[in-house]
């Protein structure tokens, strides 16, 4: 079961859902109903495969905590393959702006 980041490059088994992320953001004030978006694609001009929307878990203006976590649903959608995934600022339901643009998101096959 693994679900890392080494860097800002993420690395998650194949299937695996349920682990959570820990992701925190700093550098603007932040309101109780701005958004993160996490959006994953097999390459920048590929249309989106998942994405999800995090609400902050801190009582802050000062930073945005979010934790990615996978569904068994939404883990079904990602194979084994390299991909890259974008952190989006979202603001009354527009982005704002880019937190992380087309980082890598390696899927591996669960067995190594």
């Amino acid at each position: 079961m693994a679900l890392i980041a080494k860097g800002n490059k993420i690395i998650m088994d194949a299937y695996d859902y349920g682990v959570q992320l820990p992701f925190d953001i700093t550098g603007a004030k932040f309101n109780p109903t701005d958004k993160m978006r996490f959006e994953i694609r097999k390459s920048k001009d590929s249309e989106i495969l998942l994405s999800k929307d995090y609400s902050n878990e801190l009582d802050s203006v000062d930073k945005f905590r979010f934790f990615l976590e996978l569904t068994q649903e939404e883990s079904s959608k990602i194979a084994p393959n390299n991909y890259i995934y974008y952190v989006r600022y979202i603001v009354e339901g527009n982005v704002r702006d880019t937190v992380a643009s087309g980082e890598e998101f390696k899927v591996k096959n669960g067995n190594g």
